[in-house]
């Protein structure tokens, strides 16, 4: 009896531990709101970190929110990278939260105030009480697991990236009214009202001081949307290349120059631009993931897409085709029961498409600023010099050219087509509707993916000559730093706060 008490005992003695310490954080950064008012007399940049504390608590719950969807709808999937399970989990967490705020955004004030609170205390209850003894040997860390393994070179690359991330951040908005501030983020009027329902109940206790709650949406725009961006860029690039290459190409989109340029001229060009890559890489993860229950997530995507334009809601044919289509051997039920659990986001397109009102469309062809665009992307930045050599190899590479360079050359041939695939319908689709949603951002990574192809190849040449491959690498580091214009990025980012 007693060797079978002391097992449940020593489980009751970390759980609480657990439970305690879990709570402690959570209320900490749950209590940022409160605190954050009383600030008002602070810094505009000491506001801006607590609000970004905030944000970064927010996108942690969405990651376990969709931790628990996975547990009990029972969800078990293959992955290719840790990174496809953070992407999947927080965006998964992120869409349903979409849909219960857009629930309570119809109550009166006082109840959206009061439900916001009951909701993220009764959250922070379930999840800090460890209902799974795996969940006291887990934690945040344990999900960047590929990043364990990191060498100094790419240690410190990472450093760069993120020290990057952070002085790129443009000029912000300076009008407080709420629906003007609507018109700075969507000029075109295409968003959906449920997306600033969203926005506004996920930053309720900021309503009432008009500073903090344009601070919080102006940094949700760029922390929330690039900053996923940026990890589901990783997350695609897996799939084809290195993980060496993977975090080179984070670095070379995010120190282009167009980075900050896009910003400046369009700041929604965050959510409308970026979509693209959620597009392409929910169709590899559903593919690799090798269950039919991540189709409940591939409608969701769906469903965000219709959010951001109902125009997009067109594109629910192709991913549907493409899906089956790539999905050539799994079994008919298989797809049937895929297809059963995509329903979910397909219905809830539907209902946007009918119930909401956004401004009318018009369609256009290819225009000389489509083709314009592509240009001074392009010329920016010296590193995407090599994506016309990337084109060629990729398609060298896919038809099976008898080359002897290319004997040992490794790429992933079927993910590489269906990435490209993908692309050319994405941007078929923008030539024909005039949507945008293949320009900007989208331009950046296409470019980036296909100039690290020539570098793949070099390295993978080159393996067994470690020094080399690091001197090389280092050499496209600076490369990329050195016409990253970081010196203009630090003057944006204070005079912003300045002005503030």
């Amino acid at each position: 009896m007693a060797n079978t008490l002391a097992p449940k005992s020593g489980i009751l003695y970390l759980k609480s531990k657990f439970f305690l310490i879990r709570v402690v954080t959570y209320f900490s950064f749950l209590l940022l709101p409160i605190w954050i008012p009383k600030t008002m007399l602070a810094s505009p940049a000491l506001q801006a970190v607590a609000i970004s504390l905030f944000i970064l608590f927010i996108c942690s719950q969405w990651f376990f929110l969709g931790k628990e969807i996975d547990h009990r709808l029972k969800i078990y999937f293959r992955v290719n990278s840790s990174m496809d399970r953070l992407v999947y989990r927080v965006f998964l967490g992120m869409f349903f939260f979409f849909i219960y705020f857009n629930f309570l955004s119809y109550l009166p004030g006082k109840w959206i105030y009061n439900a916001f609170w009951i909701t993220w205390a009764s959250l922070g209850i379930f999840y800090s009480w460890p209902t799974r003894g795996k969940i006291i040997r887990e934690s945040m860390s344990s999900n960047f697991t590929e990043f364990r393994y990191l060498d100094s070179f790419e240690k410190t690359l990472v450093t760069l990236i993120l020290t990057l991330f952070i002085f790129s951040i443009p000029d912000l908005p300076t009008i407080n009214n709420q629906e003007a501030l609507k018109l700075f983020f969507d000029p075109n009027e295409h968003i959906s009202p449920i997306y600033w329902n969203f926005l506004k109940v996920n930053y309720y206790p900021f309503l009432k001081y008009e500073d903090l709650f344009r601070l919080a949406w102006s940094l949700h725009f760029y922390f929330v949307n690039l900053g996923l961006f940026l990890f589901c860029f990783y997350a695609l690039l897996r799939f084809i290349l290195s993980r060496r290459l993977a975090l080179l190409g984070i670095f070379a989109l995010l120190s282009s120059w167009s980075w900050t340029k896009l910003l400046v001229a369009d700041f929604g060009a965050s959510i409308t631009t970026t979509y693209s890559l959620l597009w392409v890489w929910s169709l590899l993860w559903v593919i690799r993931s090798s269950t039919y229950r991540t189709g409940l997530f591939f409608g969701l995507v769906g469903m965000y897409g219709v959010l951001i334009n109902k125009l997009w809601f067109a594109l629910w044919v192709p991913h549907l085709i493409l899906i089956f289509y790539f999905l050539n051997d799994k079994t008919n039920w298989f797809k049937r029961q895929l297809f059963r659990y995509a329903s979910f986001g397909l219905v809830l397109s539907l209902l946007i498409v009918l119930v909401t009102t956004t401004r009318n469309f018009s369609m256009i062809n290819l225009g000389h600023s489509y083709l314009e665009e592509i240009s001074t992307i392009f010329q920016r930045k010296a590193f995407f010099a090599l994506s016309p050599l990337g084109l060629i190899l990729g398609f060298m590479v896919y038809k099976d050219f008898n080359w002897s360079l290319l004997k040992n050359f490794k790429l992933d041939k079927d993910y590489l087509r269906y990435t490209g695939v993908s692309v050319v319908i994405l941007s078929l689709f923008n030539l024909v509707t005039g949507s945008g949603i293949f320009g900007g951002f989208s331009i950046m990574w296409m470019l980036t993916t296909l100039s690290l192809i020539p570098l793949e190849l070099i390295f993978q040449t080159m393996s067994r000559f470690r020094s080399s491959r690091n001197m090389i690498y280092l050499i496209y580091i600076l490369i990329c730093l050195l016409d990253s214009h970081f010196e203009g990025r630090v003057k944006v980012i204070l005079r912003t706060f300045q002005q503030w």
